[in-house]
């Protein structure tokens, strides 16, 4: 649901009342974002792969899991991040 597409129960778990609101769906968002990275130690690959499919078959498998589309995923998401590195170090 809304700009993070939190699912029902994420959105509750972090205390998301009305997840089209903005401000709650990305504080939403970002807190579970932190929680995925505190919890696979801040792997990015693994932290991008769980928020697109849910925790339990990363934490279970890892990358391994991966279908194409999560694997697909994961590759734009990185491709974009290391593009906003190289832009901010040109500054």
């Amino acid at each position: 649901m809304g700009l993070m597409q939190l699912m029902p129960g994420t959105a509750q778990q972090f205390g998301v009342s009305h997840p089209f609101w903005i401000h709650e769906n990305v504080r939403g968002g970002v807190a579970y974002l932190a929680q995925l990275n505190s919890l696979f130690h801040g792997d990015l690959r693994l932290v991008m792969a769980a928020y697109a499919v849910g925790e339990q078959p990363i934490r279970a498998r890892g990358l391994a899991y991966s279908s194409p589309e999560v694997y697909s995923y994961v590759q734009r998401v990185a491709g974009q991040y290391r593009a906003e590195l190289r832009r901010k170090a040109r500054r």
